[in-house]
């Protein structure tokens, strides 16, 4: 991964906006995509940078978004109290960016750019000692961007907006991305000429384009590799088919490194995934939120891994569900099991068909294999737990817990009644309630009913 390292450039972030056709309460950066808020990963993608500061922009909900995000300690908040246009919320920044050479300006609802393409932007800035610099792409359809007007001899005369637009403008295909890079010196002189006649009645960042031209000052658009990168992201149509450009570049990376995953047009993986190599994620899979699998791992079909640690070769069957849980080396875990918050698995546990565990530890080479509910319990080693065994851990008011060594044996349908205790080595008979603490070795029953035949009963029949 390239290493990049600006001390002395400032990064503005715009995110002021209401985000109306969101239509939601939520600020629009707040709306997750893939796992994350769309700012977060755009702030991810400024921090890489290095600079010597950001500065966030906000204004619609502005409390909301700061508590969303924290308080890094390389942020600086800046509040646009009357969203007046983007060169407007650029001046709200003027006095943090007094010890700059540079500052690079981005739309904080576009979590697709790259930080190898804002450093090219920067590099060509510097390189040719522009005054101003911006992303321009060239699009099939470039309508709802400023297009980028240029004289006979290629050089840049404007940027016009899209209600700005005539006819003739309309036709132009290379579009600006709204992202700038602008000397630091000349900025906020230019953002002072800026005016408000326009069909929206704001401050418009991209007319310092015209202004800069007429001082006699050098600016450059610098064409983009990849225009997905600039896609914002203003109602939930875009929302959806940012998550769908974004999984495919993190789909790809993880298969660069030496992933297999099947059908991956199927599958979900948020972006604070990580999966070690020669894992195998199969069709219809979802790892989400934090989750870290190791390596040489199988997950799926359809199982579902969210906020969980899976150790090396660990095999997650069809429909499993893992939340905020830790699973050692080897396990097995599934079909249709579940693994609630707090548990946690030793090396080749055996977790079975419709089981469920939750905040318990179930020791190295432990079975749970059938039907089963393991709640609020500690358990040692080489254990086996047979099918339709339950811990009743909840007394209506208070959970209780449930201890058993290692090498026990638990019959089928046998109901551990917590508080108690099931020592090493202890076998517990198929069908029994247990309430009383078990010894260590030996065979424990409670008390059967004695087995009676009625030859006279009739099975009730249907009028």
């Amino acid at each position: 991964m390239a290493s990049f390292e600006y001390p002395d450039l400032e990064i503005i972030v715009l995110a002021a906006g209401k985000g109306t056709r969101m239509r939601s309460a939520q600020p629009k950066v707040l709306h997750p995509v893939l796992g994350k808020p769309m700012l977060e990963h755009v702030l991810h993608t400024a921090e890489s940078l290095m600079p010597h500061g950001i500065s966030v922009v906000v204004g619609h909900e502005a409390a909301q978004v700061r508590e969303c995000i924290g308080d890094p300690a390389n942020i600086h908040w800046v509040e646009q109290h009357q969203q007046l246009g983007t060169g407007h919320a650029v001046n709200c920044c003027q006095s943090v960016c007094d010890s700059c050479r540079d500052v690079l300006i981005i739309c904080g609802d576009t979590p697709l750019l790259r930080a190898k393409t804002l450093s090219t932007l920067v590099e060509a800035h510097r390189q040719t000692d522009a005054v101003v610099s911006f992303l321009s792409a060239k699009l099939s359809n470039p309508y709802g961007y400023g297009r980028v007007k240029r004289d006979a001899d290629g050089q840049v005369l404007s940027i016009v907006e899209q209600k700005d637009a005539d006819t003739d403008e309309q036709l132009i295909n290379e579009v600006s991305s709204g992202i700038f890079c602008i000397r630091q010196q000349e900025l906020f002189a230019l953002l002072a000429r800026v005016g408000n006649d326009n069909a929206q009645g704001e401050y418009y960042l991209p007319d310092v384009v015209p202004l800069a031209l007429q001082r006699g000052a050098m600016v450059q658009a610098v064409l983009m590799d990849d225009a997905d990168e600039m896609t914002g992201i203003n109602n939930r149509c875009q929302l959806a088919e940012v998550e769908r450009l974004l999984q495919q570049r993190i789909v790809r990376d993880w298969q660069l490194q030496g992933v297999t995953i099947e059908q991956p047009d199927t599958v979900r993986i948020e972006a604070s995934v990580h999966i070690g190599r020669d894992s195998i994620i199969h069709a219809g899979s979802q790892l989400l939120g934090a989750t870290h699998v190791g390596e040489g791992c199988r997950i799926g079909p359809y199982a579902v891994i969210c906020n969980a640690e899976l150790d090396d070769e660990c095999r997650v069957y069809a429909f499993s569900h893992i939340e905020e849980a830790n699973v050692g080396a080897q396990a097995n875990i599934g079909p249709f099991a579940r693994l609630r918050p707090d548990t946690r698995l030793d090396e080749q546990v055996r977790i079975g068909n419709f089981v469920e565990i939750k905040k318990s530890v179930i020791g190295r080479g432990s079975k749970v294999n059938h039907l089963s509910y393991i709640g609020d319990t500690t358990m040692g080693r080489d254990c086996n737990i047979g099918a339709g065994s339950i811990t009743c851990n909840y007394d209506g008011a208070n959970k209780h817990q449930t201890r058993i060594g290692d090498r026990v044996f638990i019959g089928s349908d046998t109901k551990l009644i917590a508080p108690v205790i099931v020592d090493h080595d202890a076998t517990i008979g198929a069908g029994s309630i247990i309430s009383k603490n078990v010894n260590a070795g030996g065979l424990t029953l409670s008390a059967r009913p004695e087995q009676r035949h009625n030859s006279k009963w009739r099975r009730p029949r249907k009028d």
